[in-house]
């Protein structure tokens, strides 16, 4: 299964920020297998590769932002916290950091941008990580900049080299598939390299001003029951769905904020994470689905699956 870009645009150079991340890692080599070049933001030393240059900084540092974006045609923010100890800290950065990247591409006269932000953003009193992403979102929208821009929303991301999805996995094995507040629960995926491949499309410009939200197209996304199904290939084999209520969830997330709280590490799940996890529906909208020439989707739940399973036990991670 091919996952390469049939875009036939001009080669452009893209600033790229999260790029060293699950996702960005894929976006990256979208992009190079599309012709682009990549001007990538990185905390840490990367070891040289064809087609990208690598920029030293983080989102707080304004000279490094500035250096990303010069010369850049479009700029693609990826980068994002996912978990951190506290709401100021998810702000500071998924707020603040937007901003100031913004502001360097605009100063740079950067032409386009393509702002990767995530479903929570949909409903922002759940989470302080849905908060915080839809004031970026906001941020970009608010304004009049002088740049064309999108903004995708994903579902659920999965593929080689995400570690979350994981500790799902390994819940299977032994038979188990907790579902956050209800079985009956919804929820749409896309695999990485799918959604990479899209946001190269978007980042060659061309879409307007809008915000998307895309997903593998399986209508009316999946239950955790369908995921079991893509996991077993036999019925005796499939793992046992063990619904966990919210009363029980955000216990066990408040507990283990105040732990990560005293011992000064950010934990995946706090008492708003499990806010966000029960949620009923985190499909998307059919309405909000971009249209984009030489794409489609190139995995479906098993097939995804599948493809992931291989990248684990390959790096015995499985």
């Amino acid at each position: 299964m091919s996952d390469k870009n049939t875009s036939q645009a001009p080669a452009k150079v893209i600033a790229l920020t999260g790029a060293t991340g699950f996702l960005g890692g894929h976006v990256i080599d979208s992009l190079l297998d599309a012709g682009h070049e990549v001007r990538a933001l990185t905390r840490r030393p990367q070891e040289a590769r064809d087609g990208v240059t690598w920029v030293p900084g983080d989102l707080s540092d304004k000279i490094a932002l500035l250096e990303l974006t010069r010369d850049a045609d479009t700029l693609m923010h990826v980068a994002g916290l996912t978990k951190a100890l506290n709401r100021d800290t998810f702000f500071d950065v998924n707020l603040g950091g937007t901003k100031l990247v913004l502001e360097a591409a605009a100063e740079n006269g950067v032409r386009h941008v393509v702002n990767v932000s995530s479903l929570a953003a949909r409903e922002p009193r759940l989470s302080h990580y849905g908060a915080s992403k839809a004031a970026a979102e906001l941020a970009l929208s608010a304004r009049r900049w002088p740049f064309s821009w999108v903004n995708v929303r994903p579902p659920a991301i999965y593929g080689p080299g995400d570690k979350e999805i994981l500790k799902l996995l390994k819940a299977s094995k032994l038979g188990l598939l907790p579902a956050p507040g209800s079985s009956k629960n919804r929820f749409s995926m896309i695999h990485a390299q799918d959604l990479a491949r899209a946001l190269t499309i978007l980042a060659e410009g061309g879409h307007g001003t809008a915000t998307y939200e895309i997903d593998d197209m399986k209508p009316s996304g999946y239950q955790l029951k369908d995921v079991a199904e893509a996991l077993g290939s036999k019925e005796d084999r499939r793992p046992r769905i063990l619904p966990v209520p919210f009363p029980v969830l955000g216990t066990l997330g408040a507990i283990n904020g105040l732990f990560a709280s005293m011992i000064r590490r950010p934990a995946m799940l706090t008492l708003p994470t499990a806010r966000y996890l029960c949620h009923n529906d985190w499909t998307v909208r059919s309405a909000r689905r971009p249209i984009l020439a030489n794409w489609s989707p190139q995995f479906d739940l098993k097939t995804g699956l599948k493809d992931t399973m291989d990248w684990y036990r390959k790096n015995g991670l499985l």
